[in-house]
């Protein structure tokens, strides 16, 4: 499979973006905060098969331009625009964790301009009303000092990986690198070179979320929506009550939960998750 490679214009900004030959629809595939493009390569190949493939670096992560604002809605914006602007024929979207936040409301907003969406564990309230009582804001304020750091990778991922963060449900103090191993450590920290330190910041000011309105996202879905739901006691965002609640918003939306499974399912479950989101993607053809 060849990668082509640009910069497409949205606004202000210029996003990078990495681009299949493939038949339409055209699956735009958006990665969570922190991460960028290449969190999807190990099941790209799988999507290609059926589908041209837009993988997009957020605004101020990797290689797309820095911006001033860095709340979920402006990341919708973005897409919406590169969408309008640089998308002919028909689009489906795939989304891990913010990026799943970020389908949800693009596809809200475009409607039957959207063909079917795939949001994979989008953290909802456990990054927005309820992230003091994560592990996420300690998280988040830990790893923070490290986002557009000049250390070589090795390096970064070593430090990242001594980062504690605490659990103030169950009082618990972890290590970073407890719950990840040292590849993925270095992958990490090879976004976190890239990020723009400003990303963090509205998620540690709990503004994150701020225009982001979840019942009238979920409610004006339109298009086939599968919503893919980690583990919350083994590493998940979903929670069991945010999952129900969007759910019984919208009562079209298809709903797989993934049992022991971190929230990164395309990292830790690949074929699972591919057994699920193909066929699906198929179904809406």
């Amino acid at each position: 499979m060849k990668f082509f490679y640009s910069k497409k214009r949205v606004g202000d900004l210029s996003l990078n973006v990495v681009e299949t030959e493939g038949e339409e629809p055209t699956l735009v595939m958006l990665h969570g905060v922190t991460r960028r493009w290449q969190t999807f390569l190990p099941v790209v190949h799988a999507f290609a098969l059926r589908h041209k493939l837009m993988l997009v670096d957020f605004r101020g992560h990797g290689e797309s331009d820095r911006a001033h604002e860095y709340a979920v809605t402006d990341y919708v914006d973005d897409i919406c625009k590169l969408i309008h602007d640089h998308v002919p024929g028909p689009v489906a979207l795939y989304g891990h964790s913010l990026g799943a936040m970020t389908v949800a409301g693009v596809a809200a907003r475009l409607g039957h301009d959207i063909s079917a969406i795939v949001m994979e564990d989008p953290p909802l309230q456990t990054m927005g009303t309820r992230i003091n009582s994560t592990p996420l804001l300690s998280y988040f304020t830990g790893v923070s000092g490290f986002a557009g750091s000049t250390l070589d990778v090795g390096e970064l991922a070593r430090q990242l990986g001594d980062v504690k963060f605490h659990d103030p449900a169950s009082g618990t103090e972890l290590r970073v690198g407890s719950t990840r191993d040292d590849a993925q450590l270095r992958f990490a920290a090879s976004c976190l070179k890239r990020l723009d330190p400003a990303v963090i910041s509205p998620i540690l000011q709990s503004q994150w979320l701020l225009g982001y309105n979840i019942d009238e996202v979920f409610s004006n879905l339109k298009c086939p929506s599968l919503l893919l739901q980690a583990d919350y006691t083994t590493g998940g965002m979903l929670t069991e009550e945010d999952a129900q609640h969007v759910c019984d918003v919208n009562a079209e939306i298809t709903r797989v939960r993934f049992p022991a499974v971190a929230h990164g399912i395309h990292w830790t479950a690949s074929q699972q998750l591919l057994n699920t989101v193909l066929p699906f993607l198929e179904s809406t053809r």
